[in-house]
């Protein structure tokens, strides 16, 4: 036998096992990330968290979770691709030195300091890329975020907020609920909630136990009794909403903004009974929505919506008889159509100091503006109209 082969089939065994050996060295990893030979340090350290003597060392883990980092939010497409779960490790190898190490040791420092290091860095990243517009990229760097602080409520926000500006519906809903679950749940993001139940998932028993949460967090909020009866008369439980407001009103009287929403009650099905052809009954309904309204406005004088809907009552209550008379015949004009026409005239001005009330109230709003220049012009009150009209295209053209 050739004795300088067995020499070099010797040796070439040796350089394997020494080779072989070297691998799983902490010390090598971490030298190895210093020099930013990411791939090695890569190597090194998924060697060595597999040995035994290792994987109990707080050390090798903090090793392993500077390694990780490094390729997570590395710039570079080469690095990145070393690992496509290299963020998740990271953070894995991080909160295992935060579990074994105390708080006051420099590693535990430090990992804490790298995880909001890398929560940050995600943050500002999402923030940028929102800012320009690109809201599904924002989304991927607020949810890289969220690997970081899974619980955290501005992350929570700012990942639900850039889901909903992308139209990323179940995305939006899985961070706003989770904000709900939190406690960290705004007027705003319940409000997006019970919307997107109600309008993208057509689910109506779901945003009816958002909306009733929403009034149990935030009693004083009353847009959120007025989305209840709205939900409660798409659902056709009307009566549960009449009562649930009558008694309400029965222990707090003087409390204005249940009579608005009892006044809403009654218009709004006012509304579906005149679309039905029910005109009796839509009369009483508005005629009810009326007297809860002018309750509301007696307990609070200055309350914009309680004028403006007061006024609006009105408008609806005369325009039944606009209609007819403009639905009239010329023989039926001339035999009914005067004396209509003057029932409908007394209405509308019944309701026009309510009208004139809320303009008062907000001399800026447009839509209330409008309407009592369209009551100005229903009454030939043409003068005023035409202020009026002026006002709204002033106001219009410095928008």
């Amino acid at each position: 036998m050739n004795t300088n082969k067995l020499f070099v089939l010797a040796l070439t065994l040796l350089m394997s096992v020494a080779s072989f050996a070297q691998k799983g060295s902490v010390t090598k990893a971490d030298a190895y990330l210093i020099k930013k030979d990411y791939a090695n340090a890569k190597a090194e350290i998924d060697v060595a968290i597999t040995i035994e003597k290792n994987a109990v060392k707080s050390k090798t883990w903090f090793v392993r979770g500077k390694i990780y980092q490094a390729i997570a939010t590395s710039t570079e497409d080469a690095v990145t691709a070393l690992d496509a779960e290299a963020l998740d490790k990271a953070i894995i190898a991080y909160n295992k030195v935060l579990e074994m190490d105390k708080e006051t040791s420099p590693n535990h420092l430090i990992a804490t300091t790298n995880l909001d290091g890398m929560w940050g860095n995600y943050i500002n990243s999402g923030g940028t890329e929102y800012g320009e517009g690109n809201f599904e990229s924002a989304l991927i760097s607020f949810e890289n975020a969220l690997k970081v602080k899974p619980a955290d409520s501005v992350t929570l926000l700012y990942a639900g907020v850039a889901a909903q500006q992308a139209e990323i519906t179940d995305k939006t809903l899985t961070y706003y609920y989770q904000m709900l679950e939190n406690e960290d749940a705004s007027t705003d993001v319940l409000s997006t909630l019970i919307y997107l139940e109600r309008s993208e998932k057509k689910n109506n028993e779901k945003a009816l136990e958002l909306v009733r949460k929403a009034k149990e967090l935030y009693p004083t909020e009353t847009k959120f009794g007025q989305e209840e009866i709205s939900l409660l008369l798409a659902m056709e439980k009307v009566e549960e909403a009449k009562v649930k407001l009558e008694v309400a009103i029965s222990e707090e009287p003087d409390n204005a903004n249940l009579h608005l929403n009892l006044g809403v009650l009654y218009d709004n099905l006012g509304s579906v009974k005149m679309e039905e052809g029910k005109k009796d009954e839509a009369r009483e309904s508005y005629s009810k929505a009326k007297e809860s309204y002018l309750n509301a406005v007696r307990i609070d004088p200055d309350n914009y919506v309680g004028n403006f809907n007061t006024g609006v009552i009105y408008v609806n209550l005369a325009k039944e008889y606009y209609d007819e008379v403009r639905d009239m015949d010329l023989k039926s004009y001339d035999k009914y159509g005067p004396a209509k026409l003057a029932k409908a005239d007394k209405i509308l001005k019944e309701g026009l100091p309510y009208m004139e009330k809320a303009t008062s109230i907000q001399p800026d709003d447009i839509g209330g503006l409008k309407a009592l220049q369209q009551m100005y012009t229903q009454l030939k009150m043409m003068d005023k109209a035409e202020a009026i009209l002026d006002k709204v295209d002033a106001l219009e053209a410095g928008q």
